[in-house]
């Protein structure tokens, strides 16, 4: 293995963000010849351990990440955005997502 690495997936474990179990990911990737696969769901770890245990039956190199929402940050001070600023929206388009801070 060694084609290449995919360095941000999201499992299902990531709500909104990703729908298949850490295992099909990498079950996947092998099926492909990706070499290093990384698991970075969104705001959790909760899947690392199936997918550390599916990695290393598929001959992947696993890489452990997460993506953390952080609330938006304004000026030099570190002050929190004023209530009247701009929503995020996913990373990948679409609606308007209301996450909790």
């Amino acid at each position: 293995m060694g084609v290449g690495a995919h360095l941000h997936a999201a499992s299902g474990y990531s709500a909104r963000y990703g729908a298949s179990h850490p295992s099909d990911l990498v079950k996947r990737a092998a099926e492909r010849g990706i070499g290093t696969l990384a698991l970075t769901d969104r705001d959790t770890v909760a899947g690392t351990v199936r997918f550390a245990k599916a990695a290393a039956g598929a001959g992947v190199r696993p890489v452990f990440g997460v993506d953390v929402a952080v609330a938006p940050v304004v000026g030099s001070g570190g002050r929190a955005a004023p209530a009247g600023a701009r929503p995020r929206t996913p990373a990948r388009g679409g609606a308007y997502v209301v996450e909790p801070p």
